[in-house]
C-alpha cells in the first residue's frame, strides 16, 4: 500500500470515528437503550434527537467542509494563487450580501422570500463575485493584487450589508446576525439531500477534468496546446465553486477559513501538489475538520468560526511567512 493510500484510509477512517462519535454522544442524555430503540424504531424523544437533529447537522457539516474545501482547491488551481479560496476572494461575501438583500430586504419590503429565496440569493451573490473575478484576474500580473482586490470585493460587500442591517427591523435583524454566526445545526433532510447532488455532480466534474486542471497549473497558453478548453473549463469551473461556496452559506452561514486552509494541509500531509492527485484527500479533509469543529461547538458552546479560525489563522500566516509575502515595517 503506498503511502498515500494509507492516508486517505487513515482520513476516512477518522472521519468515520467522529461521525459516530456525533452520532452517540450530544447535550441530550440518551442511554444505550434508548439509542438501540431509536435506530429500531425511530421512535419517541431518542428517534427525534438521533434520526431529526444529530443525523441532519453531521451529514450537513461533513458536506459542507468537504464542499469548501474542493471549492479551495479548485480556486487555487485556476487562479494559481495559494492563498485563493472562497471567504478570501469575496465569495463568501457576495452570497452574504445575496443573502442580506433576500432576508433583510425582503422583509422591510413585506415580501419575505423564505428558504428558496435566500439560496437563490446566495447562488446569485457568490456567481456575481465568480464572474467578476474571471473577467479582472487577466490584469493583474502578481499574485497579491488578486487578493487585494479579492479584499477590497469583501469589504464593498460587507459595507451594504452593514447599510442593510441599518435598516432592517429587530427581529429580521436578529435571525440575521444569529445565521452569520454560522453553524451547523440548521441541517435537515433538504439541505442535506441538496448538498449532497450538488457535492457529487461537482465532484464527478472534478474528477472527470482533474488531468485538465494539471495543465492549467503550466500556464493558459500550454493548457490551449495540450488540448483544454479554456472557455469550457473556466465556465464550469467558476459556477461549480461558487455554487458549492453560496450553499454551504446559505444554509451554514459564512464559513471561515476551511476552503482556504484545508488544501494546504492536504498538500503539506501528501506532499503532493498536482490537483487531480489531491481530489480525494482534500474532500475527506474538509470533512474531518468539520465534523471536529463542529464537535467543538457542540460540546464547549464556542462559536463555530471562533473554532475553524484557531486552525486556519496558523495555516494562513505559515503560507505568508513562506512566500515571503509579509511586508517589512
Amino acid at each position: 500500500m503506498s503511502r498515500s493510500s494509507g492516508l486517505s484510509l487513515a482520513l476516512g477512517g477518522f472521519a468515520l470515528l467522529l461521525f459516530a462519535i456525533g452520532w452517540w454522544s450530544g447535550p441530550a442524555a440518551l442511554t444505550w437503550e434508548d439509542q438501540w430503540a431509536a435506530l429500531r424504531d425511530g421512535n419517541g424523544m431518542a428517534g427525534t434527537i438521533l434520526w431529526k437533529l444529530r443525523l441532519p447537522r453531521i451529514l450537513l457539516a461533513a458536506l459542507s467542509g468537504s464542499a469548501l474545501a474542493l471549492a479551495g482547491l479548485l480556486m487555487q488551481a485556476y487562479f494559481k494563487n495559494p492563498l485563493a479560496g472562497p471567504s478570501v476572494l469575496g465569495v463568501t461575501s457576495g452570497s452574504t450580501l445575496g443573502v442580506a438583500l433576500v432576508s433583510l430586504g425582503g422583509v422591510a419590503l413585506g415580501q419575505p422570500f423564505g428558504l428558496a429565496g435566500t439560496v437563490v440569493g446566495a447562488l446569485l451573490g457568490a456567481w456575481g463575485v465568480m464572474v467578476l473575478l474571471g473577467a479582472v484576474v487577466g490584469w493583474f500580473r502578481s499574485r497579491s493584487a488578486l487578493l487585494i482586490f479579492g479584499l477590497m470585493v469583501g469589504y464593498l460587500t460587507g459595507a451594504m450589508v452593514t447599510v442593510l442591517q441599518a435598516g432592517a427591523d429587530a427581529g429580521a435583524l436578529q435571525a440575521f446576525v444569529v445565521w452569520g454566526m454560522g453553524s451547523f445545526a440548521r441541517g435537515d433532510g433538504l439541505s442535506v439531500t441538496v448538498m449532497a447532488v450538488s457535492l457529487s455532480l461537482a465532484t464527478g466534474w472534478a474528477f472527470r477534468h482533474r488531468d485538465a486542471l494539471d495543465m492549467w497549473l503550466l500556464g493558459p497558453v500550454t493548457a490551449r496546446s495540450m488540448g483544454v478548453q479554456e472557455r469550457s473549463l473556466t465556465g464550469f469551473l467558476l459556477g461549480i465553486t461558487g455554487g458549492l461556496a453560496a450553499l454551504v452559506t446559505a444554509w451554514c452561514g459564512p464559513v471561515a477559513f476551511l476552503g482556504l486552509a484545508t488544501p494546504h494541509l492536504v498538500r503539506a500531509l501528501y506532499r503532493e501538489g498536482r490537483t487531480g492527485r489531491l481530489l480525494l484527500p482534500v474532500l475527506l479533509m474538509g470533512a474531518v475538520l468539520s465534523l471536529f469543529a463542529d464537535l467543538t461547538v457542540r460540546f464547549t458552546a464556542v462559536p463555530l468560526n471562533a473554532v475553524l479560525s484557531m486552525v486556519g489563522a496558523p495555516v494562513v500566516l505559515w503560507l505568508l511567512i513562506r512566500q515571503s509575502k509579509i511586508p517589512s515595517a
